[in-house]
């Protein structure tokens, strides 16, 4: 029998026409509603723009807004991260368990939360503070995204930390550097690229942010909310779609600088090989700063799930404090709505986490065209949500392929967006596969695909069950997407509470989204469970 190591191993057909089939797969709910948006206005409305003095404002107060929550949410993730780095901070255990908590939380819930906290009828400013404090507008909705995304920052920059051996701060000590210069020549310097990364990540967040910017903008101008304006309040959809284009290439752009920076940029440490030492002591200034202000933003993150739990129990917030299950009742009356986010989501994240497998599969393959799947698989991380929603209700809503109106419009379009995380998870684990297996099955007659089902697919079990739960995840809280897409037929949990928070129906909002938190912590709860159990019956060695 020969051995194909060393040399190009013949293409399996069947692994060439899966190929093709994956390529008109993104083809068809990648780029087709992704061109749809582009050529639906017509040359003449893209000139128009600069006439639009109202879209203008909405781009001027977008990227006013990426500035600042990028700037403060980066600086809150850099002290949370320098903080989790070292031991002797007081209370690291307590800051790594609260910090992420946003990422689990809908995209609404920040603001909601601060509204019952922080606003005119606010538990805080109102009723122990007495003032008559208006959250509303840029300044509240920096505060919701500074809480909101700083944890995408801490989880980035913290991993850069991680990486600084700390037999340098011991060196630059004994050369009679003081603690300032060890954190700037050294901390930061080697961080470097991890901070841009953070910025890069949070800055494209802010701009796709649709589910605080409505709650809680009021009438400050954005792109993304302008859009949903445009759509839902004047049925403007070549409007809508001119907006969601001017949106698409500032976040195009950040999107292509931080594949580029984290992909490609390299900062390493040469020290040798030798044991890792103890990181020195930090200066007790920077530790009970760093203590100080971890604590703070803490507090914040823990009034969002107070505030949202509490509303939910009491009988009018900001009036009556009496503890009432009232709501919850009138809660469970939509929890029909609530089963159609989970028969979605299950949907959405049986989509993406097969696809991401299958795709990662084949753009490892040696093929021609490899790389514009693997474009074509994280494409989607660089289109806003509402430029999504926007995309398939024109790609969609008529023939060839009409899928208004059903359930798997939203399915396949939360499914697609969220490809890039479980198409890079998958491709992460292949390459810490070792080629030599699939050699030895391929010699011994395997065709490509039985390499795939027998050898591949027990292995990206772990990356399957990731993927299937981040999107079903965010799927199920998502808004950006579902406001455009949403029908009678197919009305899901997060648009019944956004329609009540516009509504003034807080204490229902507040009870389904305690149902809606609930739903997605077991969800993450049974999927490490089903992870444990995936990697205990992964072969050893």
């Amino acid at each position: 029998m020969p051995i194909l190591r060393g040399r190009r191993a013949a293409v399996d057909p069947w692994v060439v026409a899966a190929f093709a089939a994956a390529a008109a797969v993104l083809g068809l709910f990648v780029v087709y509603p992704t061109l749809r948006v582009l050529v639906y206005p017509s040359l003449a409305d893209y000139l128009q723009i600069p006439q639009q003095s109202r879209w203008l404002q909405a781009a001027r107060g977008s990227l006013v807004m990426m500035v600042l929550s990028t700037v403060t949410a980066t600086v809150v993730g850099a002290i949370f991260a320098f903080a989790l780095s070292r031991p002797d901070v007081p209370g690291t255990r307590l800051f790594r368990l609260v910090a992420p908590l946003p990422l689990f939380a809908p995209p609404f819930m920040v603001a909601f939360a601060y509204i019952l906290m922080f606003g005119r009828q606010g538990l805080i400013t109102k009723t122990l503070l007495g003032l008559d404090a208006n959250i509303f507008g840029w300044h509240g909705l920096w505060l919701v995204q500074t809480v909101a995304f700083f944890p995408l920052a801490m989880l980035i920059i913290l991993g850069a930390l991680e990486t600084v051996n700390p037999s340098l701060e011991h060196a630059a000590r004994n050369l009679g550097a003081d603690e300032w210069a060890v954190v700037r020549t050294i901390s930061l310097a080697l961080a470097r690229p991890g901070i841009a990364g953070a910025m890069l990540v949070v800055a494209i967040s802010v701009l796709a942010d649709f589910g605080n910017a409505v709650v809680i903008a009021g009438a400050f101008p954005l792109l993304a909310t302008e859009a949903w304006f445009r759509m839902e309040g004047l049925a403007d959809l070549r409007g809508a779609a001119l907006v969601v284009a001017m949106l698409l290439v500032p976040t195009v752009v950040l999107f292509f600088l931080e594949r580029y920076w984290v992909g490609r940029r390299a900062y390493v440490t040469v020290t040798g090989r030798g044991g890792r030492i103890e990181r020195p002591p930090t200066h007790p200034v920077l530790r009970w700063t760093a203590a100080g202000v971890c604590t703070a933003v803490s507090v914040l993150v823990l009034l969002v799930y107070l505030g949202v739990v509490a509303g939910g129990l009491t009988a009018v917030w900001g009036r009556d404090w009496t503890l009432t299950t009232a709501h919850w009742r009138l809660a469970g009356d939509r929890v029909g709505a609530l089963v159609t986010s989970v028969k979605i989501g299950a949907l959405a994240g049986l989509v993406t986490g097969v696809v991401s497998v299958v795709v990662a599969f084949l753009a490892s393959r040696d093929l021609p065209g490899r790389r514009v799947l693997d474009f074509l698989a994280v494409l989607p991380g660089a289109l806003p949500g509402v430029f999504v929603g926007v995309g398939f209700v024109l790609a969609f809503n008529a023939p060839p392929l009409e899928l208004a109106g059903t359930p798997w419009i939203l399915a396949l379009a939360l499914a697609f967006w969220h490809l890039p995380m479980g198409y890079q998870a998958a491709a992460a684990t292949l390459t810490q596969i070792e080629r030599a297996i699939e050699e030895a099955a391929t010699n011994l007659g395997a065709p490509g695909l039985r390499v795939l089902w027998d050898i591949y697919l027990p292995l990206l079990r772990r990356a399957f069950v990731g993927a299937f739960t981040v999107s079903f995840v965010r799927a199920v809280t998502n808004v950006s997407i579902v406001i455009f897409l949403v029908t009678p037929g197919n009305v899901v949990a997060t648009f019944v509470i956004l329609n009540m928070i516009s509504n003034n129906h807080w204490g229902p909002a507040a009870a389904l989204t305690t149902m809606l938190l609930l739903l997605t912590g077991a969800a993450v709860a049974l999927a490490g469970a089903v992870l444990g159990r995936a990697v205990r019956g992964l072969p050893v060695g």
